[in-house]
C-alpha cells in the first residue's frame, strides 16, 4: 500500500463506512422524481480501497480495546461528520477533551500504519 496520511485515510474511511451502510435502502416515489429531475449533491465518494478501509476499520477496532472513549470519538467524528463540539455532546465530554482524544486517535492510527509499513 502506498504511503497515505492518517487524516486522509480516516476521512475517507468515514465516508466509506457511511456509504457501506446502504442508507437509504427505500427510495420514496417523490425522492425518485426529484432525483431524476433535479441535480442533487451528495457526500463525495470515498477515495479509499476496500482493503485500505478494512485496515483502518481494524485499527479503530484495536483502538477501542485499548481506549473506548478515544475510539468512539474517532468513529463518531469521522463517520458522522459531527463537529468536535457535537462529538463532545454525544459523549458527555468537553469540546477540548474531544479534540484531545481525536488527536490521540489520529496519532494511534498513524503509529499503526508506520508499524505496518516497516513490517
Amino acid at each position: 500500500m502506498a504511503r497515505r496520511d492518517a487524516e486522509d485515510l480516516l476521512e475517507n474511511w468515514g465516508r466509506w463506512v457511511w456509504q457501506q451502510t446502504g442508507v437509504p435502502r427505500y427510495v420514496s416515489p417523490s425522492l425518485a422524481l426529484m432525483r431524476d429531475n433535479v441535480e442533487m449533491k451528495g457526500a463525495p465518494a470515498p477515495a479509499i480501497t476496500d482493503d485500505e478501509a478494512m485496515l483502518v476499520d481494524s485499527i479503530v477496532a484495536r483502538m477501542w480495546r485499548r481506549d473506548e472513549q478515544m475510539a468512539d470519538c474517532v468513529r463518531i467524528y469521522y463517520c458522522t461528520g459531527r463537529t468536535m463540539h457535537g462529538v463532545g455532546v454525544m459523549l458527555g465530554i468537553s469540546r477540548l477533551k474531544a479534540r484531545e482524544l481525536l488527536i490521540a486517535g489520529r496519532v494511534y492510527v498513524e503509529a499503526c500504519l508506520d508499524t505496518l509499513q516497516v513490517a
